[in-house]
């Protein structure tokens, strides 16, 4: 693509960023010789007619929001099969790369670039626009330190997360709220939502959830709490971590109704006593600054307080520090003698083997020992260990620990046994969510299944109610609807009787007529033929005598 000019306007120089539905081009616009970005759709985007419709359109959508914090789209098209969108050209870093590079942003400079996102998204969502795809990596920096948010038109149209290829989920699912990880219908609280993650992201410097895949990671989405992130960062002013959790609520009622009010609560908590309001413009190593009077939220110094001395005259003041200080070194080397004494030279023994031994038994060994049980016993499952006895200890035996240390001990509650749910007439996705929640894995085969509407479970092993244990795998059928068949002879059936024969068979019909002595109103010729293989939905001509 890199050289290729798109409607003799656009030229492609090279390519600055690859997603999961497009590809990214610097380019040069002939017409108004300015730089600009190109985003051409992928090929796989593109075999989708109602999508490529949807796109054009809620691109066009996009195409209207004019905001200093939102991307400009200027041109969308189409040549040869190849989708485009023409945007403004943002010559900095994204959001992700600068968190990457900084670990957790200062507080201030993260509630100032949380601020320029809501802003942006409540203007897109006056105008009925919802972006379905907010995430650090669509977060991008002006050399003058603006924040632009882009791909609105993108995000819209392919519905964030919820669009699949293959086994594959596109998208960024640590950010996507949970009714998109339902594959539910996103709305504006979805976008509050994913902003609350990117603000957590850069006041702590990680994200909320991870896993080993995007399933894994969308599964804690719907069942999971965060971490609150003021255990993370100690001096979070509570105001500011009550506004990320509020933002983050699973149910969508119950978060912010638009991005307004997250403006409001965060305007509020620059009001609040216990933080400094400065009205400075922010600097930031991303570049430049923000000459905006945005509130910086930073903790209050602490308020000295004089205090009064009395001074003692002449000799005796000079007596009384002498004093003072001999006996501050006495307490410092009494003190220094008795930490190092009682700290490096306390005795330290192994943890024994206590494994398979009962729990009375486990504890008088690590008396013995002169370890000390813990009061508090910790029950676990065990496939292996009977019933009552130590499965295993914290710290773990073999470890060298000092004499006195309080050992924990885990004592089996046997193995664990799960019923498997009846899955029956459920889809592939429900199924995944309902087997993921009983730590159970899933196997897919896809069958034909002419009883069975196409996309929903009619068979399962094990069967409903079944005892396995966690980690087992569950393999469900998922009908494919009704498979090839061979069609009927209907050479002399009646012009209705034929096409109820292909309705009931989920076959389309197309009809022509030609003369036809002693067969009128009666199929003369069929195609295909009798006995050929023919699939659900295809079109069969009849040709009717008259």
């Amino acid at each position: 693509m890199v050289g290729k000019i798109l409607v003799e306007r656009y030229e492609l120089i090279d390519k600055i960023a690859e997603g999961g539905m497009a590809r990214v081009y610097r380019g040069r616009d002939l017409l108004l010789k300015r730089t600009v970005a190109v985003k051409v759709l992928k090929d796989q985007m593109t075999g989708d007619a109602a999508f490529i419709r949807r796109f054009e359109r809620e691109a066009q959508s996009a195409a209207a929001l004019s905001h200093p914090h939102i991307v400009s789209i200027y041109d969308v098209g189409e040549q040869d099969g190849t989708y485009f969108m023409v945007m403004e050209y943002v010559d900095g870093k994204n959001l992700k790369e600068y968190i990457r590079e900084k670990g957790r942003l200062p507080i201030h400079e993260a509630v100032h670039i949380t601020r320029q996102i809501a802003e942006a998204l409540e203007q897109a969502h006056k105008a009925g626009v919802v972006h379905r795809d907010i995430k650090p990596q669509n977060i991008l920096f002006s050399r003058e330190g603006k924040v632009k948010v882009t791909d609105f038109g993108i995000a819209i149209a392919g519905d964030g997360v919820t669009v699949t290829v293959g086994d594959e989920i596109v998208g960024s699912v640590q950010y996507i709220a949970p009714e998109q990880a339902r594959g539910d219908l996103a709305g504006k609280q979805s976008d509050l939502y994913s902003l609350g993650i990117v603000f957590y992201e850069m006041i702590t410097g990680k994200v909320p959830f991870t896993g080993e895949s995007p399933v894994a990671v969308a599964m804690k989405h719907i069942q999971e709490q965060i971490v609150p992130p003021g255990r993370l960062v100690s001096d979070l002013p509570v105001q500011l971590e009550q506004v990320i959790l509020k933002a983050v609520k699973k149910d969508a009622a119950e978060r912010y109704s638009s991005a307004e009010e997250i403006l409001e609560d965060l305007a509020s908590a620059a009001e609040n006593k216990d933080v400094r309001v400065s009205k400075t413009p922010v600097e930031s190593n991303y570049g430049g600054s923000d000459q905006d009077d945005d509130v910086i939220l930073r903790p209050n110094p602490p308020v000295e307080e004089e205090s009064r001395k009395k001074v003692l005259p002449g000799v005796m003041w000079m007596f009384v520090k002498g004093f003072l200080f001999i006996l501050l070194l006495a307490l410092i080397f009494g003190g220094g003698y008795y930490f190092i004494n009682s700290y490096f030279f306390v005795p330290e023994v192994a943890v024994p083997e206590v494994r398979n031994l009962s729990q009375s038994e486990a504890s008088q060994v690590l008396r013995e020992t002169g370890l000390v049980p813990a009061q508090e016993i910790e029950y676990i499952y065990d496939d292996v260990i009977p019933v009552g006895n130590v499965v295993k200890t914290d710290p773990a035996e073999g470890r060298i620990v000092r004499v006195e240390r309080v050992v924990e001990l885990y004592i089996s509650k046997g193995p664990e046994f799960i019923q498997t749910p009846d899955l029956y007439g459920r889809t592939e996705m429900e199924a995944r969510v309902i087997l993921s929640d009983l730590d159970l894995d899933i196997v897919v085969e896809m069958e034909y299944n002419e009883d069975v509407e196409e996309g929903l479970i009619y068979r399962q092993i094990p069967g409903e109610s079944f005892r396995i244990s966690p980690g087992d795998q569950v393999t469900v059928y998922v009908s494919r609807g009704r498979g090839p068949f061979d069609i009927a002879d209907l050479v002399g059936y009646s012009e209705q009787g034929a096409l109820d024969y292909l309705e009931d068979n989920n076959l389309r019909a197309v009809v022509r007529y030609r003369f036809s002595i002693g067969s009128s109103g009666h199929v003369i010729e069929q195609d295909p033929e009798a006995g050929e293989e023919v699939r659900p939905n295809q079109v069969v001509e009849l040709v009717v005598g008259e």
